[in-house]
């Protein structure tokens, strides 16, 4: 359950804090919770998943959890990884570590696994479109970073590396090591790592970049300020 934000994406979304808490707050669980349904789409699609969450999978069958523990498991780690390196979370990093594995499970149960392959690739689509609409959503809120995000933070200020190349790396260390504790050939086999895997790398950055300004509103004294109508 990556997050997959560009670099370009603001840290701080104007008129955030001007909003009331209330409605920030369900900006994230409505987000997080489309990111569960998401991830799920994803894995009943079998045309391949981002990164990390081949990693949630792999961890996932290695130790025969549910897709939803692994997630909990692994953004536990990260979160804790957070603290002791002075990345400070909040409310919404904390429901962003239980919202959407607890949504994926359910919907793995409730939604059944298409078998025609246009089905399959509408899934994906489908998983692809909520995904960035959700990370969007819960981004704009700005009550606390992803905690894979977070992480990458404090990486770029012990190293001074660039945002794009810490994002990089992440993903290829999540993918490899995914890959490699499924097994390559189990990993195609059963659709953690497919074409969709690139799609999503590709259209999923750009596109949440493009959502997050839908979801921050500015309040209007700002707009006039600016000589918009």
């Amino acid at each position: 359950m990556p997050s997959d934000v560009p670099p370009n994406v603001p840290s701080e979304a104007p008129g955030a804090s001007t909003r009331p808490l209330v409605m920030r707050f369900a900006q994230v669980v409505t987000g997080t919770a489309l990111m569960g349904v998401a991830v799920a789409l994803l894995i009943n699609a079998s045309l391949g998943l981002l990164p990390l969450d081949i990693l949630h999978r792999a961890i996932g069958d290695r130790f025969g959890w549910t897709i939803g523990g692994a997630i909990i498991a692994v953004q536990s780690t990260l979160l804790v990884l957070n603290l002791a390196l002075g990345v400070k979370p909040g409310a919404g990093t904390l429901a962003a570590v239980v919202i959407p594995a607890v949504v994926a499970d359910f919907a793995l149960w409730v939604l059944p696994a298409p078998q025609p392959v246009w089905l399959r690739l509408m899934a994906m689509l489908l998983g692809g479109a909520m995904f960035a609409v959700g990370t969007a959503a819960y981004l704009s809120a700005e009550l606390g970073a992803l905690p894979r995000d977070g992480l990458m933070v404090a990486i770029r200020r012990r190293s001074g590396w660039g945002p794009a190349r810490i994002r990089i790396g992440a993903d290829v260390l999540c993918l490899l090591a995914g890959v490699l504790m499924i097994n390559p050939a189990l990993a195609v086999a059963n659709g953690s790592l497919g074409v969709g895997s690139v799609l999503l790398a590709v259209a999923l950055g750009p596109s949440i970049a493009s959502l997050v300004p839908l979801f921050t509103h500015r309040p209007q004294s700002d707009a006039r300020v600016r000589g918009e109508n």
